[in-house]
């Protein structure tokens, strides 16, 4: 079973064992939507009184800590040994997208840095040492993981914001693709290249992210060529 960071032991009470731990209430978070996971709110999912979960956490913060840890310790993101680092580097990103997919509110947390989890720490150093041991540099390796890991995320969120709906109804997806339109009707010599971005935000998010993924893999594979080949420094 996959264990979530303990607190200091507390003196346990004689009588019916409790129902609550610091992983039921971690998978409880993750059940509801970490965007969605207040103390009430799990405890209610729980069926406990919502002060009882305060034996097992400090807080809201505390919760999405142990959530995030969880998630990501449950997270099947590790290629096969054979693997080369360009498909290590995509089943990577991969599951991190679908790991935000998964758990609404769980990118935005991390990258508030409001949660800083343990097993995101030592999956990025393993990461990154499959691809020293794949040819890369130390330097190398981390600049090429925390690349990808930072556009994952940020890409991810940007999608995430235009899917709420507005007051009209409409989602900001719409709205922008909306403006976009009209611009490309108001200035006719430049309609096909705001069409292109149009198409772009109609296509969906994630195609979009994996274009622009393999767009860096391929700076990354012509930089590490070039350093291979006994060249310092890439000219771009």
């Amino acid at each position: 079973m996959t264990q979530v960071p303990d607190q200091p032991t507390q003196k346990r009470q004689r009588g019916r064992p409790s129902r609550i731990s610091r992983e039921a209430i971690a998978r409880a978070a993750l059940e509801i939507g970490v965007d969605q996971a207040t103390i009430p709110a799990i405890a209610a999912h729980l069926k406990v009184d919502h002060s009882s979960l305060y034996h097992h956490v400090a807080g809201r913060n505390d919760v999405i800590s142990i959530a995030a840890e969880l998630a990501i310790n449950e997270l099947d993101w590790r290629a096969p040994a054979a693997t080369d680092w360009r498909s290590e580097l995509i089943i990577l990103t991969d599951a991190i997208w679908t790991l935000y997919e998964r758990h609404p509110g769980l990118a935005e947390s991390i990258h508030q840095a409001s949660v800083t989890p343990s097993s995101g720490i030592r999956s990025f150093a393993e990461s990154v040492e499959k691809l020293q041991q794949k040819g890369f540099s130390l330097d190398e390796a981390v600049l090429a993981v925390d690349i990808l890991v930072d556009m994952v995320g940020e890409c991810f969120l940007g999608w995430w914001s235009t899917t709420k709906p507005e007051a009209d109804g409409r989602t900001r997806k719409e709205r922008i693709i909306a403006i976009w339109e009209d611009e490309a009707t108001k200035l006719p010599d430049k309609a096909e290249q705001i069409n292109a971005m149009v198409d772009i935000m109609k296509v969906g998010a994630r195609k979009w992210w994996e274009r622009k993924r393999d767009l860096v893999l391929a700076g990354i594979a012509v930089n590490h060529a070039q350093r291979v080949g006994g060249i310092d420094k890439v000219q771009i």
